[in-house]
């Protein structure tokens, strides 16, 4: 009866330490894929930063563009009103 009750004792220590195990190596793989998303998400979040960064030059190049272009429409309004002017002149009057 007691070696009944040793064995007994014994598998279940065998079971638990199996069932540790298992868990244990379930907890390793995990911890190994959430290091890969970790892994990964710090790549996607890099590459946000180049983007973003790309993007801001963009918008910047956009900037100057929008300035010269003004520039360009002062100019065009300023030639403009000196051409009616000039047409206006009595040397254009018999034309």
């Amino acid at each position: 009866m007691a070696k009944e009750k040793i064995d007994q004792i014994l598998e279940k220590i065998t079971s638990l330490e199996e069932g540790q195990q298992k868990h244990y190596d379930l907890i390793q793989k995990q911890g190994i894929k959430l290091e890969q998303v970790a892994s990964d998400v710090k790549a996607v979040a890099e590459g946000h930063g180049v983007l973003l960064n790309a993007i801001e030059g963009v918008k910047e190049s956009i900037r100057e563009l929008d300035g010269k272009i003004e520039e360009t429409r002062d100019i065009v309004k300023e030639t403009n009103r000196a051409l009616k002017e000039h047409v206006q002149q009595p040397a254009h009057a018999g034309t």
